[in-house]
């Protein structure tokens, strides 16, 4: 009886902890280690050069069209200077962008 009660509240405190993860936090590592959350396609169109964080890293801030038909605004990195004119598809997590 003790053992199921322990569990269970393990299973509540983590229950707790993913939701509020799910709602309050949002940033890059937060969306990427939450599976509630669901990855989705966001289509963007290069129309300015990146800033160049390093070297061989340049970043950019667009505004793309999700699976939905929906404008959000990405932003991403890229280890070259990407064409203007050029179309991607980023797999992203709320604010992660995946690939």
């Amino acid at each position: 009886m003790k053992a199921l009660k322990i569990t269970f509240s393990v299973l509540a405190v983590t229950f707790v902890f993913v939701l509020s993860m799910t709602i309050l936090v949002k940033n890059e590592l937060a969306d990427m280690l939450n599976p509630l959350i669901p990855q989705k396609d966001v289509y963007v169109e290069i129309d300015t050069t990146g800033s160049q964080v390093n070297e061989t890293t340049f970043e950019y801030t667009l505004e793309g069209i999700n699976e939905d038909g929906k404008k959000t605004k990405v932003t991403f990195t890229a280890s070259k200077q990407l064409r203007e004119g050029a179309y991607l598809k980023l797999e992203t997590k709320r604010t992660y962008v995946k690939s």
